[in-house]
């Protein structure tokens, strides 16, 4: 039984890994959903337990992230391991009960996110639409990380 509870601890970051193989090679049109899909369950799970999402596992996920891709290896851990440090100072502002507020944390964070990882990669328009294109998709993916957080909640 313990096995099994402790492995419900991992599934914060099997959502992420599914994140990035699904994300990769989605796209909206010509644009692909990455970087900003995979910010979707780095930010919930941020905001609703954050000590679901330990460092070794962010950077790991941030390298294979950076390998699919073709980016620079370690970039992305860096900015994901710098999103867990500023997960909960801005934790303590939001309200869980309160959606619209979650939402628009997001976007705040996910635009202060990727306007960063655009000047370092010299992401352009198509940074921009994966933005906007992880902003429309925060709730539908937000629905299905609170049923799996619900569901581990029962078990942990």
């Amino acid at each position: 039984m313990k096995f099994i509870t402790t492995s419900l601890k991992f599934l914060p970051l099997f959502s992420l890994l599914f994140m990035v193989m699904i994300g990769s090679s989605w796209q909206i049109g010509v644009f692909p959903l990455m970087p900003a899909f995979l910010l979707i369950p780095v930010y919930y799970w941020l905001v609703y337990h954050p000590s679901w999402l330990p460092l070794g596992g962010l950077f790991v996920i941030g390298l294979l992230y950076d390998s699919l891709m073709g980016h620079g290896l370690g970039l992305t851990s860096f900015f994901l391991m710098l999103s867990a440090f500023l997960g909960p100072p801005i934790r303590s502002y939001l309200r869980p009960d309160k959606f619209p507020l979650i939402w628009f944390g997001f976007g705040l964070f996910s635009g202060g996110y990727l306007l960063l990882y655009g000047l370092i990669i010299s992401g352009g328009f198509a940074l921009f639409v994966s933005w906007v294109n992880g902003i429309i998709l925060y709730p539908l993916v937000a629905w299905v990380l609170s049923h799996l957080h619900g569901r581990i909640q029962k078990h942990v």
